[in-house]
């Protein structure tokens, strides 16, 4: 085997190896926003600390604690107390963070505040990778189950993964996935499904342009508003 033929097969198969890697990078990689964790820790550390498998909840009992996490969508939600002032709200949304994520720092996010609420927005980054729908939902199902265990007073709402004009090309998995979510919730009396995806939508059944930054995927002040009207009712909160 002369040596050019022995590089060119070495560097074939490193393709294929980074390839494959790089499918998986959710899967393998599951600490890739450790940082940002560790500030979400540090800003809400008056709220919850963790003390091996115990969390006492350091609000007064008169306040309704909420956490709102997930991933990006969550995350840039900067007027979340301004939208729901009832509510005491932590923001733990993420990254560009999937389900295996947030069911990896369960505790870091959700656990240790003890929260009366949980909102979930995730989905919508699985759906790019190369995980099938069921197998996400299956991710899923841990977090879901990690909450009716430790967290079973918490009522746990879990939005739809929403439209967005750069990933319509995705909707046939998007549409699977929230089904996966509505059914879920319709056979668990702690959870329940809010449907944003609907109201994002325009007369022509596609995303509403006007409501999302230039970059298509990422909501301005108008998408939010979306989220807050379609969500506020289920809060049992003013709208």
């Amino acid at each position: 085997m002369n040596n050019s033929f022995y590089h060119l097969l070495l560097f074939a198969c490193f393709a294929i190896v980074n390839l494959a890697t790089n499918d998986k990078v959710y899967a393998q990689n599951l600490e890739r926003f450790q940082n940002e964790v560790d500030a979400i820790e540090e800003r809400y550390a008056q709220y919850g600390k963790k003390s091996g498998h115990t969390y006492t909840n350091t609000t007064s009992s008169d306040q309704t604690l909420a956490v709102f996490t997930g991933s990006s969508s969550v995350r840039l939600w900067a007027s979340l107390s301004e939208d729901f002032p009832e509510l005491t709200i932590l923001n733990t949304g993420f990254g560009g963070s999937t389900y295996a994520e947030l069911f990896h720092y369960r505790h870091e996010l959700i656990g240790q505040y003890t929260p009366d609420m949980v909102i979930i927005y995730e989905g919508d980054n699985d759906v790019t990778g190369s995980d099938t729908v069921d197998e996400i939902f299956d991710k899923a199902q841990e977090l879901y189950s990690y909450l009716a265990q430790e967290l079973p007073e918490t009522k746990v709402f879990i939005l739809a993964a929403k439209p967005s004009p750069l990933r319509w090309n995705l909707k046939p998995l998007y549409d699977a996935l929230n089904t996966h979510f509505a059914d879920f919730a319709l056979e668990n009396d702690q959870f329940t499904y809010i449907n944003i995806w609907n109201p994002m939508l325009g007369e022509n059944g596609k995303p509403l342009p006007s409501i999302f930054l230039p970059d298509s995927l990422h909501m301005n002040k108008a998408g939010y508003l979306i989220w807050k009207q379609t969500i506020a009712p289920f809060l049992q909160v003013s709208k």
